[in-house]
């Protein structure tokens, strides 16, 4: 009986070293490298809106999201966005 168990254990540990190597020795993922973003906000009421919006603008990708608490879903709603490099871009195209 013991030397069926040692058998089993040595069996089962061969099968784990194979399986580190293998992890070990794949090749590894490479993930995208986006910086830690710079964030300004500021609150705001827009054109026909009673509740204030909170704009928010990341400076690394220069864009810009407003969005707006409702009270009755206790959640923020999305109320529009705005690329600035892209506008930035539109505004010199139609001043040349």
């Amino acid at each position: 009986m013991l030397h069926r168990n040692l058998k089993g254990l040595l069996l089962l540990n061969g099968l784990l070293i194979a399986l580190l190597g293998a992890v070990t020795f794949a090749p590894a993922a490479e993930a995208q490298q986006r910086f830690r973003g710079k964030y300004a906000m500021v609150s705001g009421r827009a054109q026909g809106s009673t509740p204030y919006l909170l704009y928010i603008l990341d400076q690394n990708s220069r864009q810009l999201v407003a969005v707006r608490y409702n009270v009755q879903q206790d959640l923020l709603e999305g109320m529009g966005y705005r690329d600035l490099v892209k506008d930035a871009a539109t505004i010199r195209q139609n001043r040349k």
